[in-house]
């Protein structure tokens, strides 16, 4: 019944469907509906892509090339049509060799018909020879192999080129240090001078620092000597003057102590 029908379904054919006969899940479940060929349709396909700038690429691509541009065009005349290549013509040809022949007229010596000297047994101690040998013999002389750098007295020390050399560097960079050291404290004392400030002499601050120290002594004896017992409106008054007082001489004298110490003139 299938074949029947498949050559009928082959007749009915279009350009764009065609049909194909179904075939049953069951083949006891059969139907006469089921043998209707099934109608489908080809997809259709899309237009193959084609850029538009194709012809433009193709252009820019053939337009910086030239042929031979690299070593240039073969100088080399072909050979005629006639003088095709054959078989064996780009074997090397090699000089014929002799044929060694062996010259068979020359024969050796005969051999010798005599036995030879046979040596006697002898009674020598070889063991012992030797032996002696070794003991009475001289030693071999050992390969100098230069002076060992170990055993030197400053070995492992830094040389005295190079102690001396790094000696001159330290010596020059603590020059420069004091150079540069000195040529800032020359320019702070220029600016200094140039914004009205001059250096107190030594001798004038010795004297007022040995004033402050007398006043900050006598201030303080008499502080000592106040009263535990602060209980009246006068002494409590008294008592926090004396510790400002004091507070202000230690100041002062903080100040003093160090020896630099600039005084404006400007603001007199």
């Amino acid at each position: 019944m299938y074949p029947k029908v498949l050559s009928a379904a082959a007749e009915i054919q279009d350009s764009n469907k065609f049909y194909v006969n179904p075939v049953p899940p069951d083949p006891f479940e059969e139907s006469v509906h089921k043998l209707i060929p099934i109608e489908l349709r080809k997809e259709e396909k899309a237009a193959r892509y084609k850029s538009v700038h194709a012809y433009e690429v193709k252009a820019e691509e053939k337009k910086g090339k030239k042929l031979a541009a690299s070593m240039g065009k073969v100088n080399i005349q072909p050979n005629p049509p006639q003088e095709f290549l054959r078989k064996g013509d780009g074997n090397v040809r090699l000089i014929p060799a002799e044929v060694f022949q062996c010259d068979k007229t020359i024969l050796r010596d005969p051999l010798p018909k005599d036995r030879g000297i046979i040596p006697k047994p002898t009674e020598k101690d070889f063991i012992k020879l030797n032996a002696l040998e070794n003991i009475h013999s001289i030693p071999k002389k050992t390969k100098d192999e230069g002076p060992n750098y170990k055993e030197k007295k400053d070995y492992g020390k830094v040389p005295g080129y190079l102690a001396k050399r790094i000696t001159e560097q330290q010596n020059i960079k603590q020059q420069r240090e004091l150079e540069y050291s000195e040529r800032k404290i020359m320019e702070k004392r220029q600016s200094e001078l140039e914004r009205g400030l001059v250096p107190l002499p030594e001798e004038e601050r010795l004297k007022i620092l040995n004033g402050l120290k007398n006043n900050w002594e006598r201030l303080n004896s008499d502080y000592q000597k106040l009263s535990l017992t602060v209980d009246t409106v006068p002494k409590i008054a008294r008592k926090v003057n004396m510790e400002q007082q004091l507070k202000q001489l230690e100041e002062q004298l903080a100040k003093f102590s160090n020896s630099n110490i600039m005084v404006n003139f400007n603001s007199m």
